[in-house]
């Protein structure tokens, strides 16, 4: 798909280092997610970033013309992941329809609560899902402001390895709204500030010779000695598959690394950025499992680390959706609606959440869907001792910060 916008207004909001900082605003209500830094505006002929393009017409002084450009959707239905998550997903609507359908209370509307309360809708039950804030998508939320643009919280990517999202996003009939991009995965180096390395996938080759490929023909990142290293490494992931996975838990990324002879040096210029980008975190804080999960998923599925972004923000354009199909099968989705405190039964069992404004919540069964500290703090004392909950104390979540630049 490829649209064609012009821009009404280039603003200056600001200067960085000597740079100014550009603010662009359409006339056609498209959004685009890219930092505009140009020292001279009206001088450049082309730049490309994000699979965008901008150009301004040489022969005459006019808006700056926006091309969007995405890349065919890949053919995803036919892996292995898929199916599995398409026969999962189909079960909750072709299910026997239960007698006496659950009121099920949700907390929390990201996607995990989204997602929960849609399938159970689908399965005939009437969730009831409750958001403490006035915008529905939990760490995929984002804001409007003065202007009309969009701030997220972070940059949200879809792989094709997301077999449970994309089917998803089938389901809904959205899939228009995904924006495919190349198949590479672009690095900046710590190293040479300012500079970038490509992973590039060959759409001719199936996997995992892409993704070899791709590794092979990397010479900024990694030498040759540290590619077979590395090689050697992943072995036994690929031939031992989720077992294997599962038995690195126990190992952080970088003490991995360090058994497999390969050297530090490789952890920082490549797996800090991994790891920060799946769990916010450290490679010497995150499990092997983590990235192993990944890397097994892009070696072995063609388009598995082909990303695709929302064609807009998430609140609007995925959260919506999703609301729209809980309340068209009877589900409610209710925001502003802050828990205070669980009350117990006798039994202590849970009897029904109380809100910020007093009024009781009450249902068959609950599901909490928020970060692990919220929760942390909602728990009874009558539950603190009991096994189950204990073990959240070992849990923490991540705090995270991000920077919008504009």
């Amino acid at each position: 798909m490829t649209i064609t916008g012009y821009a009404s207004a280039i603003n200056p909001i600001g200067k960085a280092n000597g740079t100014n900082l550009w603010k662009l605003h359409s006339t056609r209500g498209y959004r685009f997610s890219s930092i505009f830094t140009y020292n001279n505006p009206l001088a450049f002929g082309r730049s490309v970033f994000m699979g965008y393009h901008l150009r301004r017409p040489r022969k005459h002084i006019g808006p700056l013309q926006v091309v969007c450009m995405d890349y065919p959707r890949p053919e995803l239905e036919n892996t292995v992941n898929f199916l599995e998550a398409a026969y999962l997903s189909s079960s909750f609507r072709t299910s026997p329809r239960p007698n006496k359908p659950l009121q099920v209370v949700i907390v929390g509307a990201g996607l995990a609560g989204l997602s929960t309360a849609k399938y159970l809708a689908d399965a005939g039950h009437m969730p009831i899902l409750l958001e403490a804030r006035d915008v529905l998508g939990g760490k995929v939320a984002a804001w409007k402001d003065n202007d009309g643009d969009w701030y997220e919280t972070g940059l949200h990517i879809f792989f094709g390895a997301y077999p449970n999202m994309q089917n998803l996003f089938g389901e809904l009939g959205i899939n228009d709204r995904l924006q495919w991009k190349e198949h590479s995965m672009i690095f900046a180096m710590p190293s040479k500030p300012g500079e970038f390395s490509r992973f590039d996938f060959p759409e001719v080759l199936p996997a995992p010779l892409n993704g070899i490929w791709a590794i092979l023909k990397n010479n900024e990142m990694l030498t040759w000695s540290e590619k077979v290293q590395f090689a050697i490494g992943l072995l036994p992931a690929m031939i031992g598959g989720q077992a294997y996975v599962e038995a690195q838990d126990g190992l952080t990324v970088k003490e991995w690394m360090r058994k497999q002879g390969i050297p530090d040096r490789v952890t920082d210029e490549v797996f800090i950025a991994m790891s920060k980008a799946l769990n916010f975190i450290n490679p010497d804080e995150l499990s092997m499992q983590c990235i192993l999960i990944a890397l097994n998923r892009f070696l072995q599925e063609k388009h598995g680390s082909k990303m695709a972004f929302l064609d807009g923000n998430p609140p609007e354009r995925l959260c919506m959706p999703i609301v729209d199909h809980i309340q068209s099968l009877g589900g409610q989705v209710q925001l502003n609606s802050r828990i205070q405190k669980i009350e117990l039964n006798n039994d202590k069992t849970a009897k029904c959440l109380i809100l910020g404004n007093g009024n009781k919540i009450e249902g068959d069964a609950y599901v909490f869907a928020t970060p692990v500290d919220i929760l942390k703090l909602l728990i009874p004392e009558d539950w603190k001792e009991l096994p189950y909950f204990r073990r959240l104390a070992k849990l923490v979540g991540v705090p995270v910060i991000n920077v919008h630049i504009w």
